[in-house]
């Protein structure tokens, strides 16, 4: 699983981590300059004895790089890399600014390795509630960072774009705008996970504009896109939904009462655009479903 992230770490890392034999546990891998390595695992946090020196994290964006800091460039300048196998490099350092716009990020300290991880089957359990009688329900899930939302969207996505003989669903086609790369994944122009065999993927660009172009492009069924929250979001997806396109979105909260005090997604919630919100639970393990609602149930849930 982590094979891939083995490749670009310094070899005393690496092989501290094999020593270990917890690879398939790991979920992310966090690299601070002048502090310890420390493995988020499923159910531990582990910090190896191995000290993370500048000339490490330079090492690693070298091999990820393959030489060539220029080519990520842009990746550096967004925050994140992404590598072969769909694994996530998240970069912290000192952005410098050239007339408002990110130039570059220097004096990198700190990588955020998130490990990418697919559960096949996760979204089982609220296809029944997204799907009623061969029709898509609008579908706004939200979670608290960390919950498991775009690993469920992820499984959603491949699903309906795949088709569900046992709900007597066929597939649609389905857009996915993957702004920051983490839903599909895309390396060298490829999805890394699987989103379905309907499914088109654009990425690294905001939601809105993305949503406008497969519009515009793709002739989509259903538009997927994880995070929404902001304005332009929002006249982005009033547009979609005068178009006839179905949309599941993700967003950052943990319940009705905090979704609803973000006066952009009230709105959407005012014009009855989402007919499922699920909302999932805060607790340790990622993806637990806490409570569904019908909007039509909304106010007395509020």
């Amino acid at each position: 699983m982590i094979d891939e992230i083995l490749k670009v770490l310094p070899k005393y890392i690496s092989n501290e981590i094999i020593r270990l034999n917890c690879s398939q546990n790991i979920t992310e891998i966090r690299l601070r300059a002048r502090a310890k390595v420390i493995l988020i695992c499923t159910n531990r946090e582990i910090i190896l004895d191995c000290l993370v020196t500048t000339n490490a994290i330079l090492e690693v964006l070298l091999n990820v790089s393959k030489n060539s800091i220029y080519a990520i460039q842009n990746d550096i300048n967004n925050g994140f890399v992404i590598i072969r196998g769909g694994h996530r490099i998240g970069i912290s350092g000192e952005v410098v600014y050239v007339d408002g716009k990110i130039k570059n990020i220097k004096n990198i300290c700190s990588l955020n390795i998130r490990v990418a991880r697919q559960i096949f089957g996760c979204a089982d359990k609220v296809l029944p509630e997204i799907i009623s009688d061969g029709k898509i329900n609008n579908t706004l899930i939200v979670s608290p960072p960390g919950c498991g939302k775009t690993t469920l969207i992820r499984d959603i996505i491949r699903q309906i774009s795949n088709g569900i003989p046992n709900m007597r669903f066929k597939g649609r086609n389905v857009s996915l705008i993957d702004e920051r790369g983490e839903i599909a994944s895309v390396y060298e122009g490829v999805a890394s996970l699987d989103v379905g065999v309907r499914t088109d993927i654009m990425s690294n660009v905001t939601k809105a504009t993305g949503m406008k172009m497969m519009i515009r492009s793709m002739a989509p069924d259903v538009i997927a896109t994880d995070e929404i929250g902001k304005p332009e979001d929002i006249v982005a997806i009033k547009e979609a939904i005068l178009s006839g396109v179905n949309v599941i979105f993700t967003m950052h909260g943990d319940s009705i009462t905090s979704i609803i005090k973000n006066k952009d997604i009230k709105e959407l919630l005012d014009l009855n655009i989402f007919s499922k919100i699920i909302i999932l639970s805060s607790g340790k393990t990622p993806g637990v479903v806490e409570k569904i609602y019908d909007t039509n149930k909304l106010g007395g849930a509020a």
